[in-house]
């Protein structure tokens, strides 16, 4: 996905077995926008969990506060 306001992205991947791919495509034509639809809900419906909360003083790096 491209961004043309220039903020930085990330990429997801889902790992899934062909099955369950299928199935989800078989109720979600468009999957894709589906997952992106219930991210957006879940992040508007109530705060970040204090545990997903950036720690205080963290510094900025390039990969901001992921554990990998």
């Amino acid at each position: 996905m491209i961004n043309a306001e220039g903020a930085p992205t990330r990429t997801l991947t889902i790992v899934l077995p062909e099955s369950d791919w299928r199935a989800l495509r078989a109720a979600e034509p468009d999957a894709v926008a589906w997952l992106h639809a219930r991210i957006r809900e879940r992040l508007a419906s109530s705060e970040v969990p204090p545990a997903y909360a950036p720690a205080v003083g963290a510094s900025d790096s390039r990969w901001g506060d992921d554990e990998y």
